[in-house]
């Protein structure tokens, strides 16, 4: 069975779809990647992104646009994006027999393809699209008609997330599954990078924007020279950053990094951050990345209230919940620290959660079986 991968990012990195191609592979699936490259303009280029089970091939469309920017900003590039998607799937339809589609901006023209042309169709919502964009009070009611009529006929539905059923209430999947994004256990091929054992060191490596706490975190080290906060990835906040981390000595900017990495940078920390506005609708059903690293790594996790997976933390006292404001995170890296004759006991209770109910494994089972199924 030949799989083709969707995705409205670059896919470098992506780890969700890293993860889940690599199973596939690993299955025996042949798996190419279709990717919306934003930063620069060409018609379309083809390379290899390199996985533990090969390289698998990938087509990027270079269509500039801004990331966050909502179908506002970015209407015209989508619109783009959507006709070379719908050329290159139509020329190459003998390249592929399933269509993988991530998040709406994706499945909203391939399911048409597939239909068309006879191919399965699995429809993966890593983001429910109207609660998590930025799409105008005039367009939701039509979103989300098109998008439960995606969800009702796709071979096969995927969320990230038990709470996610809620989002997708009214809908009718012929098959679905739950596939947290939980990293694959990579523990015995980490380094500990040489850091100051003296500080206590915050980490966030992500989409650098707005929404995520990383000018307030930046502005609680800039004023306590005892705390370093070490960030890397990508976004509006790039050129910010590294403006910041060359006046401050305990600020380290990284820029964009592979996800190994990232994981070796969170593992020679002491403190994660998964901090979401709550006011943002998408973010109460969240399946934060740093949530699962967090666990998979051991290390204790600052999050805010009524956000995706916030009731973990707190049912097992695993890190602080906070109310989203700057003298709340300030209060909580406080307490954190008070409790550092506990972060050893944070630490194995955090593995053993992973190992129990939400590592890669499993979800690597549930994948293939889903695919099974098709």
């Amino acid at each position: 069975m030949r799989i083709i991968f969707v995705r409205s990012n670059p896919v470098n990195p992506d780890s969700r779809v890293e993860k889940e191609v690599n199973s596939l592979v690993k299955a025996g699936y042949t798996v190419e990647i279709l990717a919306w490259d934003r930063s620069s303009k060409y018609r379309i280029n083809e390379s290899y992104v390199k996985l533990e089970s090969g390289d698998v091939k990938i087509s990027r469309f270079g269509i500039p646009a801004s990331y966050g920017g909502g179908i506002r900003k970015n209407l015209w590039s989508l619109i783009q994006f959507q006709m070379s998607l719908f050329s290159w799937l139509v020329k190459n339809k003998n390249r592929y027999d399933v269509i993988h589609a991530c998040d709406f901006d994706t499945a909203f023209i391939t399911k048409k393809v597939a239909k068309q042309l006879k191919k399965k169709f699995v429809y993966d919502i890593f983001d429910y699209y109207v609660d998590a964009f930025g799409v105008p009070n005039k367009l939701k009611k039509y979103i989300v008609y098109q998008d439960h009529t995606i969800i009702n006929t796709a071979d096969a539905v995927i969320i990230c997330t038990d709470k996610r059923r809620e989002q997708i209430k009214g809908t009718s999947p012929k098959r679905l599954a739950v596939i947290h994004n939980t990293p694959a256990n990579q523990e015995a091929g980490f380094q500990k990078l040489d850091l100051n054992p003296n500080k206590t060191k915050l980490v966030y490596v992500g989409v650098l924007g707005n929404g995520r706490f990383i000018k307030e975190i930046v502005e609680i080290v800039k004023r306590n020279p005892q705390y370093e906060f070490h960030i890397g990835g990508f976004g509006e906040y790039e050129e910010y950053l590294q403006a910041v981390a060359k006046e401050y000595s305990n600020i380290y900017f990284y820029g964009k990094l592979p996800y190994h990495n990232t994981l070796e940078l969170e593992n020679s920390c002491d403190i994660m951050t998964a901090i979401y506005d709550p006011n943002v609708p998408n973010h109460y059903y969240a399946a934060p990345n740093k949530f699962y690293e967090g666990l998979m790594l051991g290390k204790p996790l600052i999050m805010a209230k009524n956000t995706g997976m916030d009731d973990v933390i707190a049912k097992h006292r695993l890190g602080e919940v906070i109310e989203y404001n700057m003298k709340s995170l300030e209060t909580a890296i406080e307490k954190l620290i008070k409790r550092k004759c506990e972060w050893n006991i944070i630490s194995n209770e955090l593995r053993n959660l992973y190992k129990e109910k939400y590592s890669w494994d499993e979800m690597e089972i549930r994948l293939i079986n889903l695919y099974k199924d098709l």
